[in-house]
């Protein structure tokens, strides 16, 4: 009993410290980048064929990627020509398959990570990672 008095004390002294002294030595939280910012981070470091791709049409992927994946294509479904069509290609910026497939996955990992899983299987039963 005795025991426990006494730790009950050191706890209520340990609480008791100037809180306002001591509130500059935490470290302060950084902001969140938004999906568009850490997508578009990656995006861009992409070795395009030739040129770059505007942001906007980089944006314009990952919403119909995520839409072709919960409807249940693959990712074969969404590159294929005769397909849903949705490779990372612009008028002059096309992408070697190996960075179209990194740059699906981060769009997934930023946007519909729930199919994060199902794109990884994808990649890798078709060689692709």
């Amino acid at each position: 009993m005795l025991l426990a008095v006494a730790l009950l004390a050191s706890l209520t002294a340990c609480g008791s410290r100037d809180d306002a002294r001591h509130h500059d030595a935490h470290p302060k939280g950084t902001p969140t980048a938004s999906k568009e910012d850490r997508y578009l981070k990656a995006a861009r470091d992409m070795p395009y064929a030739e040129g770059k791709p505007t942001d906007q049409e980089l944006l314009d992927f990952p919403p119909k990627w995520c839409n072709g994946l919960t409807q249940g294509h693959s990712v074969g479904d969404l590159f294929d020509l005769h397909g849903d069509d949705l490779y990372p290609a612009g008028q002059h910026w096309g992408l070697k398959q190996a960075d179209a497939n990194e740059l699906l996955v981060t769009a997934v990992n930023v946007y519909c990570p729930d199919h994060w899983k199902q794109v990884t299987q994808d990649l890798r039963s078709n060689g692709g990672l």
